[in-house]
């Protein structure tokens, strides 16, 4: 969609050349959200296409993923075998349900910053324990765990101007064991529950999200731990209530996947020791 509103849209080298920031202003990445719909608030586009972001890489023990790393290569990255968190990555560019053209052309960091209740990259990172670097107008920079940057529907802690420039992950949560569940009506539909678990040595951290405005967090000693307490923790959480689905119908649908979930690592934990 052309976005007839617009007043100048910009292509700097680099962050430092843009001194300033208006309330009407947005930054431009894959831009599949951007010219999906009318956007009458937004008069100033910035494009990032020039900064020369690096897309996947690997330093300092970390698998560092940058904000504008279209989605399509986290399915093309030849990725180490005895990384199995990667399969969560396939799984959430999966959930999307869309087509190879979006897939091409959105990015990672739209993905996250658009903050959607059904966004599909933010429970992974949360449940991988990653932290997000985000940038200021002064190409400035500071860490925040990717828990607390998304603090509800088409919200996050990003203020006027500053922008997501990376993901980190820890190289050795890419071990960690990983399974996202995903519950729609249809296929294309939106997701009305998301359930993304990882299981490592010490822990069972287990991610609602969809059903909930922002992706939420529990942490377990275990399976058996989690299935037991999953009435009791859900029964405390806001539920989303709309059109497409009740919040009860919401919370009962989340602990189905949550106890699927459970039973699928019960099933791969026997036919690894059988």
């Amino acid at each position: 969609m052309d976005l007839l509103n617009l007043d100048s849209y910009l292509l700097p080298d680099n962050i430092k050349c843009i001194t300033h920031w208006g309330d009407d202003w947005a930054w431009l990445g894959g831009g599949t959200w951007l010219f999906s719909e009318a956007q009458p608030q937004v008069k100033v586009l910035v494009d990032t296409q020039n900064f020369g972001w690096s897309e996947i890489e690997v330093t300092q023990g970390y698998l560092v993923i940058g904000a504008s790393c279209p989605l399509v290569k986290l399915l093309d990255y030849p990725w180490l075998q005895e990384w199995r968190a990667v399969t969560g990555f396939k799984a959430a560019v999966s959930a999307l349900a869309a087509s190879l053209k979006v897939i091409n052309m959105a990015t990672v960091g739209g993905n996250i910053c658009l903050a959607l209740s059904v966004g599909t990259l933010a429970p992974l990172m949360v449940a991988l324990d990653a932290i997000y670097e985000v940038w200021n107008l002064q190409g400035e920079s500071f860490p925040v765990a990717a828990k607390d940057f998304q603090l509800g529907s088409r919200r996050t802690v990003l203020k006027s101007g500053e922008i997501l420039r990376r993901v980190l992950i820890p190289l050795s949560h890419l071990q960690w064991a990983v399974n996202y569940q995903r519950f729609s009506l249809a296929s294309t539909d939106s997701a009305l529950a998301i359930v993304v678990t990882v299981m490592n040595h010490q822990q069972v951290r287990c991610v609602i999200a969809a059903s909930v405005p922002a992706p939420r967090l529990f942490e377990f000693a275990d399976l058996t731990t989690m299935q037991s307490q999953v009435s009791h923790f859900l029964a405390d959480e806001f539920f989303i209530d709309d059109a497409m689905a009740s919040a009860n119908y919401r919370r009962e649908m989340t602990a189905v996947l949550i106890h699927k979930t459970v039973n699928l690592f019960r099933a791969q934990t026997q036919r690894v020791n059988g």
